[in-house]
């Protein structure tokens, strides 16, 4: 059975230099299983030991993040790819292992597909934690043809969707999603904040650094 007799779907990974994923580097679009997406959390806990009593009691340590496991397709051979095998395997490498030189960090990843909820958030933020590539198909002359990249992020979040998750009962704090083509100002306006102090609350440098499909968080504490 070929990629095409089995059901795929386009995944969007985007990756950013920085945590609050506002300076975009680039973006992938890989085709995979959705039945092979896992999102997996772990909770590390310690045993106290009791001297002369039988007894197994666990104490709370901490929540570790959360993770995400992809396994993504790519086939040379599909309709309309014009991109052979070793170079779409060489851009997934620079975005996710690639650490980038103005911070020495690990790009941040922003992975999207379809209506999936994330959560709520509309996609997985991330930073790679695992890259494992498998060739599972060449030419006769040995050329790539059809490749698995078996993905695992461990979950990145901004600060700023940090802090509103740590204070959920804060009522003047929101999330709003940038829509297409608005001006700050519009955004602020409909948001009823004032557009300089949204644009400080989010540590933009100026008024045009909002991306369409990016996130803003709103203090409405700040509003004037």
């Amino acid at each position: 059975m070929g990629l095409l007799d089995v059901g795929l779907a386009k995944l969007t990974i985007t990756a950013f230099s920085d945590r609050e994923m506002k300076r975009k580097v680039g973006e992938i679009k890989a085709m995979y299983n959705p039945a092979s997406i896992q999102l997996s959390y772990r909770t590390d806990f310690t045993e106290d030991l009791f001297i002369n009593r039988n007894a197994n009691i666990s104490k709370y340590q901490k929540a570790r993040p959360g993770g995400l496991n992809l396994e993504l397709l790519f086939d040379a051979r599909l309709p309309g790819n014009s991109v052979s095998l070793d170079n779409q395997l060489a851009n997934l490498r620079a975005l996710c292992c690639e650490v980038d030189s103005n911070n020495n960090e690990p790009r941040f990843l922003q992975v999207k597909w379809g209506k999936m909820s994330w959560n709520g958030n509309g996609y997985f933020a991330g930073r790679m934690a695992n890259l494992v590539l498998g060739y599972t198909l060449f030419d006769r002359d040995a050329t790539p043809l059809r490749a698995k990249a078996n993905l695992s992020l461990t979950a990145e979040e901004s600060l700023e969707a940090q802090q509103l998750s740590f204070n959920p009962s804060n009522t003047d704090m929101n999330i709003v999603t940038v829509p297409d083509v608005s001006p700050l100002a519009l955004i602020a306006a409909a948001s009823a904040v004032d557009y300089l102090a949204l644009a400080v609350t989010n540590d933009l440098d100026n008024l045009d650094d909002a991306q369409p499909g990016g996130t803003l968080v709103v203090n409405r504490g700040e509003a004037s």
